[in-house]
Parts: C-alpha cells; sequence; structure tokens
C-alpha cells in the first residue's frame, strides 16, 4: 500500500507544466472548452490513480501475458481504419473526441517489453519492437517512432543479451527513423499544441524558464530511480518533448491534449506502484 503523501507528490509533477500551459492559452484567446480539458483529465487521474494505488494490490513486476501484445498492436493500428488527416492516421475518433493512441499505449508497451526481456524472450522483443516501428512509420509519426525507438534502446542494451539481435533491431529500427524524418507529414502546427512554449515564450523570459523547467520537471523522476524500465520511460518522454522542437508535434502536458496526459499518468503511476518493489533479480 502506497502512502497518500507520496502518491499525490507524484502527481503533482504534472501541475506546473498543465498550469503554464493554461495560462499561455488563456492569454492566446483559446477557449475556455478547450484548455479546462487538461486540468479536468489531471484531476481525474490523480483521483483515480490515488484509489487504484493506495487500494491496489502489490504487482509482480516479472508477470507477463503474451496475448498483450496483439492488443496493443491491435490499438495502434486501429487509427488506419478511420479516414485521418491528409494521409496521418495517429488519432481514434470516438465521436467528438480524437484520441492520439500512440501517447496512450506507448508506455504501456515500454513496460511490457521490459517484462518480456526480463524473462528471455529477447527474440520476440526485438520482433515486436520492429513491428510497432512499422505501424508509427505508416502513421506517420516521426516523433513518436523516435522517441519509442530510443526508449526500447534502452531496454535492448541493458536487458537482451544477443549482439546479432540488438544489431538487426538497430539497423531496421534506425532507418525506419531516419525516414520518418525524411518524409514528415505536412499537417499545419495548432499553436496552443504544438507551439505552445512558443507561446508561454511570450509571456516573457521568466515564463519561458519556468516552462522549460516544468517540462524538466516531468521526466526527473524517471531518471533519478536509476532501473532500467524508469529510464526508459524518461528517454521516451524527454524525446517527445525534445521532437516539438524539430516537427509540429504535440507538446507532452503542457500543450492542449489529453492523450498525453494519461500516458503521462500510466507511467507515473507505474513507477510509483513499483519504485520501491524488491525481486530477485531485479535489473538495475
Amino acid at each position: 500500500m502506497n502512502n497518500f503523501k507520496d502518491i499525490i507528490i507524484y502527481y503533482l509533477l504534472m501541475f506546473p507544466a498543465i498550469l503554464i500551459g493554461t495560462i499561455a492559452m488563456v492569454s492566446y484567446g483559446v477557449a475556455a472548452s478547450i484548455w479546462i480539458q487538461n486540468i479536468f483529465i489531471w484531476i481525474v487521474g490523480t483521483v483515480a490513480g490515488s484509489v487504484y494505488l493506495i487500494r491496489g494490490k502489490e504487482s509482480n513486476l516479472n508477470k507477463i501475458n503474451l496475448p498483450v501484445s496483439i492488443v496493443f498492436i491491435a490499438l495502434l493500428a486501429f487509427p488506419f481504419w478511420f479516414n485521418g488527416l491528409d494521409g496521418v492516421h495517429r488519432w481514434l475518433t470516438l465521436g467528438p473526441i480524437q484520441v492520439y493512441i500512440a501517447s496512450i499505449i506507448l508506455p504501456f508497451i515500454m513496460i511490457h517489453l521490459w517484462k518480456l526481456a526480463l524473462n528471455n524472450r529477447e527474440g520476440y522483443v526485438a520482433g515486436l519492437i520492429t513491428l510497432i516501428a512499422c505501424i508509427l512509420f505508416l502513421h506517420p509519426d516521426a516523433n513518436q517512432l523516435t522517441a519509442f525507438i530510443c526508449a526500447s534502446a534502452v531496454i535492448m542494451w541493458k536487458t537482451v543479451r544477443s549482439w546479432m539481435i540488438k544489431a538487426l533491431s538497430f539497423t531496421l529500427t534506425v532507418a525506419l527513423v531516419i525516414l520518418s524524418w525524411v518524409f514528415l507529414d505536412d499537417l499545419a502546427p495548432v499553436p496552443y499544441v504544438e507551439q505552445i512554449l512558443f507561446l508561454v515564450s511570450d509571456l516573457g523570459h521568466v515564463w519561458f524558464v519556468l516552462g522549460v523547467l516544468s517540462l524538466i520537471l516531468l521526466v526527473l523522476p524517471f531518471f533519478l530511480s536509476g532501473s532500467t524500465i524508469s529510464i526508459s520511460l524518461g528517454v521516451y518522454f524527454l524525446m517527445t518533448i525534445i521532437g516539438t522542437f524539430i516537427g509540429n508535434f504535440p507538446m507532452p502536458i503542457m500543450g492542449y491534449g489529453i492523450s498525453p496526459i494519461v500516458g503521462y499518468f500510466i507511467a507515473i503511476t507505474w513507477y510509483i506502484k513499483n519504485k520501491e518493489a524488491s525481486i530477485s533479480g531485479f535489473p538495475k
């Protein structure tokens, strides 16, 4: 059972980025019906996550479920059933709501890959990484693809012993990453989504510095942990942030969009639940 005080501290890590992003959106004249969604999903996620962590049973870090891979792949492939936007298929359309599926599912997938690697499913891990990379390439989503490959490389390097598997996986996936940036989509950026940090900068230098610090705060706990999976998750979120400066991709947490917030909730909730776990053979 986790202490409520510890839980709320970790969930509060998101609040500065959300608050600064909201202030920038309000100053830019974005409708309240848009920016209120980030605050609402943070409140709902904090309550739901706290209840789950306080009442939930201890998890088994080594437990894996191979059919889960099929579910993850299906969810990432579902956007191809929708019309998309100018040939881009990144979203599930649920009535008036568009779900940016990769930003929700990929943290789950990183944890799943790590568990598979712990159980010596090295070939399976490499194959799954390559298949997911192909789907992200076809979305196309250079930012999520790059973040995923960088994060999965941490798992491969730390837990996969076969150099041949590492080399093959690295060669194939890096080739896809390079091609994804060469053939970027032509979607125009939405200022309060992809360019939110520039709106924050317009508020003044102090706000810009605070905005950058709030983004660093998001990834800090994952890197302080020292465990392979935590570092992997930290790399994933760090790369999604960096990618927004190179292409027109959503700035997680700070910019408008509930899907990245949900994805972060998944990662940080898993982190809180397992940060003090002590299991024989747990890799560092």
